[in-house]
């Protein structure tokens, strides 16, 4: 497998390639971890969903309200 499609960043590192243009928000969902690379694909696979920005963008909204979600409840 390329190794580019396994590489995992920094969230500092991240943010600023999507800053630049180099990442769209797919690039950042896939690049964050394992995990949640993993969890994006099951996240489309389960609701039919292609994999691309529009879609990356909704996973990351819903991870935002988890984080949100799991520091109002004393979890985070």
């Amino acid at each position: 497998m390329n190794d580019e499609l396994e590489r995992f960043y920094p969230e500092e590192t991240l943010v600023e390639k999507v800053q630049s243009g180099v990442f769209g928000w797919l690039g950042y969902v896939t690049h964050h971890s394992k995990a949640w690379k993993q969890e994006y694909e099951q996240y489309c696979r389960l609701r039919e969903l292609p994999m691309n920005d529009g879609t990356a963008e909704r996973f990351l909204q819903m991870k935002q309200k988890e984080l949100e979600e799991a520091i109002a409840n004393g979890d985070a």
